[in-house]
C-alpha cells in the first residue's frame, strides 16, 4: 500500500475522530464512543503544550488509514513523548502501518533530542500488548501506574 506519513493538521481531526470511534467501539475494546467524545478527546490532546500528531494517508485518495498522537514532556535532564493514542483502521492492521506511524515519531523525536516514550495499554488485550513489544517497548519495573475513582477520594 503507497503511503505518505506526515503530521497531521488539525481540520484532520475530525477524520480520525472517525477512526477512533471505529476501533475502540470494536473488538477487542468495546468501549461506548461516539465521534463527538472522540473528536473532544483528540482535540484536547492537540491544545496540550508539546503535541505532535502524524498521520498515515493513502497516497491515491490522501485518505487518512492511521494515526498517532501524544505530548512531548520536559523533565529534569531530559524530554519524554507520551503516546495519547495510536489507532489504525481494523482493517489495516499488521500491516505496518503502526510501526510506521511510530519510526516516523522516533525520528522526528531525535530532532527534537527527546529521550524517551512510554504508553499505557490494557494487559491482557493480545495484540496491543505485543504490538508495542515488537517494536521494542518493555515493562518499566520501577513504574506502575495507579488510578482511583474520583467519588473515592
Amino acid at each position: 500500500m503507497k503511503s505518505q506519513v506526515r503530521l497531521l493538521r488539525d481540520k484532520e481531526l475530525e477524520e480520525a475522530a472517525i477512526i477512533y470511534t471505529s476501533v475502540f467501539s470494536g473488538s477487542p475494546w468495546n468501549e461506548p464512543w461516539s465521534i463527538n467524545t472522540a473528536y473532544a478527546r483528540l482535540y484536547d490532546i492537540s491544545k496540550t503544550p508539546g503535541y505532535i500528531g502524524i498521520g498515515y494517508f493513502h497516497s491515491k485518495n490522501n485518505k487518512l488509514i492511521g494515526f498517532i498522537v501524544g505530548n512531548e514532556e520536559q523533565w529534569a535532564n531530559y524530554k519524554t513523548f507520551y503516546v495519547n493514542e495510536i489507532c489504525v483502521l481494523s482493517n489495516t492492521q499488521q500491516t505496518g502501518i503502526g510501526t510506521s506511524l511510530l519510526s516516523f515519531l522516533n525520528e522526528l523525536l531525535i530532532q527534537k533530542e527527546v529521550k524517551e516514550v512510554y504508553v499505557s495499554t490494557e494487559r491482557g488485550q493480545g495484540k496491543p500488548e505485543r504490538f508495542f513489544e515488537k517494536n521494542g517497548f518493555v515493562t518499566h519495573e520501577s513504574r506502575i501506574l495507579m488510578t482511583v475513582n474520583v467519588d473515592e477520594i
